[in-house]
C-alpha cells in the first residue's frame, strides 16, 4: 500500500526534475548565444572590416578598396546609421536559436522569440554599447487535467556589451574641433576661457 503512493509521487518528482534542468540547460544554451551575437555585434561597430571578412569566402581579405569603413558611424548611430549591424545580430540570434535541438526531452524547443527580439545600437557619443533583449518560453511535455496546452515557462534575458574604438572616438573629437573651427565657435571659446582666466587670476591676486 505505501509503495503504491509513494512510487508514484517519486517518479513524478523525478520526472519534473529531469524535465527542468533541460529547461534551464536550454536557457543556458539560449543565453550564450545572445552574449556572442551581442559580443559580436559590438565587434562589428568597432571595425567594419570585420564582417566583410565574415561575408567574404574566407580565402582572402577584402581590398581596402571594396569595404566600406563607415567613418563617423557613431555619429551616425545616433540617428540609427548602425541598422544594419542590429538586423545581423537580429537574424544571427533567430538562425542560432533556430538550429538549436530539444535538448534531452523532445518538444522542449525555445519558441516565441521571433517576435519578441529587440538589439539596439546605444549611442551618446562619448560611451556606445549593444543591447539585446530576447524573451521566449520553453514548453514542458506536461500538461495538466482540462487543459489543451502543455506547461510552459517564460523567460527573458538582456544583454549589454560596451563598444570600445579609440581611433574611431579621436576622429571624431577632431572632426567636432574642425567643425567649431571653420564656425568660429573655437576662437570664440577660447577667447571666453582667457577672459574667465584672467578674471580668476585678477580676483585672486586683489
Amino acid at each position: 500500500m505505501e509503495a503504491t503512493i509513494v512510487f508514484p509521487v517519486c517518479l513524478i518528482v523525478i520526472l519534473m526534475l529531469l524535465y527542468l534542468g533541460n529547461v534551464y540547460y536550454q536557457k543556458s544554451r539560449i543565453e550564450a548565444i545572445v552574449v556572442e551575437a551581442a559580443l559580436d555585434g559590438a565587434a562589428y561597430c568597432a571595425d567594419p572590416l570585420l564582417r566583410a571578412i565574415q561575408n567574404s569566402d574566407g580565402n582572402q581579405v577584402p581590398g581596402l578598396g571594396t569595404v566600406d569603413y563607415e567613418p563617423y558611424r557613431y555619429l551616425g548611430g545616433l540617428f540609427g546609421g548602425m541598422n544594419p549591424i542590429e538586423e545581423s545580430v537580429s537574424s544571427l540570434i533567430r538562425s542560432r536559436i533556430g538550429g538549436m535541438n530539444t535538448g534531452l526531452f523532445s518538444g522542449m524547443k525555445p519558441t516565441g522569440y521571433g517576435n519578441n527580439l529587440q538589439v539596439e545600437y546605444k549611442s551618446s557619443f562619448i560611451a556606445s554599447s549593444i543591447s539585446v533583449d530576447l524573451e521566449y518560453k520553453i514548453e514542458l511535455p506536461i500538461r495538466l487535467l482540462g487543459d489543451q496546452d502543455n506547461l510552459s515557462m517564460k523567460f527573458r534575458t538582456h544583454t549589454e556589451v560596451p563598444v570600445g574604438d579609440t581611433p574611431e572616438f579621436i576622429r571624431n573629437v577632431n572632426m567636432v574641433d574642425d567643425i567649431f573651427e571653420v564656425t568660429g565657435a573655437k576662437e570664440a571659446m577660447t577667447n571666453k576661457i582667457t577672459e574667465l582666466r584672467q578674471f580668476v587670476k585678477d580676483l585672486f591676486h586683489k
